[in-house]
């Protein structure tokens, strides 16, 4: 089993470091809501594997609460999905402490939590450390952190720079289908790179397409690469796409592996550096 995490509140108050009520729970309900969304993110069907429980709790100054992660379904391999929660939720949180750039997995719902989760260490908290156990840094959020990350976390929410759009594709899986107040047709693509799911209005010239595919494609999780003009938010936001071309892929199942892709015979049974030094001087028969 996973390591737990150990999550450490510390209020502010001139009488006592105990936090209030209120900023207690809502620390600990957001930092929930933020492992959620990071799994919902890496996940390709958006279905969480993971139930976290709170197994440990010290009374110490200052509060700390033991979470450990737990199968939502017995006998269900869960290694790898909370080993991936955990290194992109602490990389992600360390990063926005010193730069606006949105962190992979970390969407608008997550990013939203975040800045909640650090504003609050700037009114009402003092401290709030994060240790994720497995070998990875813990993360220490004081008044001067929180203050900055907000900072970081705003813009990259709210960013200053232009809308634009360019012609281009996305790769992501199908979410669902539907007509919008004007009668066009949509698809809703979660995007393989970084989880957000992105609008694209289907035109004329890939309803064809589109059409020729069932309702359980979605329930399969479908992979898909879009085509059409990407229209941005800013600088690398998708707002919406005008989809020209849709493009349904094979299912990860259908792909070849590794042991499918290698030749063990490559080399002729050279070394491989010796193949390569055959190689540059022409002399492979």
């Amino acid at each position: 089993m996973s390591s737990p995490i150990r999550f450490t509140i510390r209020g502010q108050n001139a009488e006592t470091d105990a936090p209030t009520v209120e900023d207690l729970l809502a620390q600990v309900g957001d930092w929930f809501s933020i492992l959620s969304g990071v799994e919902e993110a890496i996940a390709d069907d958006g279905v969480s594997e993971v139930e976290w429980r709170v197994t440990g709790a010290s009374k110490n100054s200052p509060l700390s609460f033991e979470l450990t992660p737990f199968a939502r379904q017995h006998g269900m391999d869960i290694e790898q999905r909370v080993r991936l929660v955990k290194e992109y939720t602490a990389t992600g949180l360390a990063a926005l402490r010193s730069k606006p750039e949105r962190p992979s997995y970390f969407t608008e719902p997550v990013l939203e939590k975040v800045e909640r989760l650090f504003k609050r260490v700037t009114n009402g908290l003092d401290l709030t450390v994060i240790e994720f156990g497995d070998d990875l840094p813990s993360v220490q959020i004081t008044p001067p952190d929180a203050r900055a990350a907000v900072a970081n976390t705003n813009a990259v929410l709210k960013p200053k720079d232009k809308p634009y759009k360019e012609v281009g594709s996305i790769e992501g899986t199908l979410k669902s289908v539907e007509r919008d107040g004007y009668g066009r047709p949509l698809l809703y693509v979660k995007l393989r790179v970084d989880g957000e799911t992105v609008k694209c209005i289907v035109r004329e010239g890939a309803q064809a397409e589109v059409e020729r595919h069932q309702i359980a494609d979605i329930w399969k999780n479908q992979r898909v690469r879009v085509f059409g003009i990407i229209h941005y938010k800013g600088l690398g936001r998708i707002s919406q796409i005008e989809a020209d071309a849709v493009q349904f892929l094979r299912p990860k199942g259908e792909l070849p592996t590794a042991n499918d892709i290698i030749d063990e015979n490559f080399t002729g049974g050279l070394k491989s550096e010796e193949y390569l030094e055959r190689l540059r001087n022409g002399d492979l028969s």
